[in-house]
């Protein structure tokens, strides 16, 4: 997923997939964009006062959209080696799965970006394997076999109290149509995911992001993550966990007196 994820791409838009978007740069993540709660405004316009993308649920029919803009945006994460029929069916589950959620970006009734979050990252590649991991690995077998060392990392760091695991709900990809970038699509896609983790209750997330991926980090640190430890998920790229927690409302107050 292009810009934070395990897969250590987070270049631009997101990374791969808890443990797949960590290395370094293969992500679409906008350098621009507002934002949502705590740190991140959401906006009704877009920049230069184009009218902003719709960001709303995603279902099971948009996972095609999702798998194809992770493939593009992310090019340099193990996930989209994996191909798009495997990562169809990987933003398949988390739009089914309870404790995931995929959001996405509409503009003119067309997926311009996406977003994919998860309050319990080892429950959803214990139900993706369940229930779909013959199909999705029938789509990538040669490629499984090939990267079998990164798959057994990719699922180690999704187990809890792994090596850059942060407090609450992991980001897990987010990616931006190039066509759309620079326009406040990413602002808006990290705001609607802090307001899907408020939602649901819970007050902390985080982010790994290829260390030098300055895109990725500069917008996340403009919606109010902020950076922490530094380690490699895959061998020969650095990683860095980002930390988002939710401000006490008495905080809010004092900072606006």
């Amino acid at each position: 997923m292009a810009g934070g994820g395990h897969d250590g791409t987070h270049g631009g838009k997101g990374r791969d997939l808890a443990a797949d978007s960590r290395p370094a740069g293969g992500t679409a993540l906008e350098p621009s964009g507002s934002g949502t709660s705590q740190g991140v405004e959401m906006t009704t316009e877009g920049v230069g006062g184009a009218p902003a993308p719709n960001v709303r649920m995603a279902t099971a029919a948009d996972a095609a959209a999702a798998a194809s803009l992770h493939a593009e945006q992310i090019a340099q994460g193990f996930l989209s080696f994996l191909g798009p029929r495997f990562l169809a069916h990987l933003y398949r589950r988390i739009a089914l799965a309870p404790d995931s959620f995929l959001l996405v970006a509409d503009d003119a009734d067309q997926v311009v970006g996406f977003i994919a979050g998860s309050t319990e990252v080892g429950a959803l590649y214990r139900s993706f394997l369940w229930h779909d991991g013959a199909r999705a690995s029938t789509a990538a077998a040669g490629r499984l076999l090939v990267g079998w060392r990164r798959v057994l990392e990719t699922l180690r760091h999704g187990s809890g109290g792994a090596v850059g695991t942060g407090r609450g709900a992991e980001l897990l990809a987010v990616a931006v149509d190039p066509g759309r970038q620079g326009r406040g699509v990413g602002g808006e896609l990290v705001a609607g995911f802090l307001s899907e983790v408020e939602r649901r209750g819970g007050r902390a997330a985080y982010v790994v992001v290829a260390s030098d991926n300055s895109g990725a980090i500069g917008l996340y640190r403009r919606a109010g993550f902020a950076g922490g430890q530094e380690f490699e998920l895959h061998a020969g790229a650095t990683s860095l966990l980002m930390q988002w927690d939710r401000k006490p409302l008495d905080a809010g107050r004092e900072e606006s007196t």
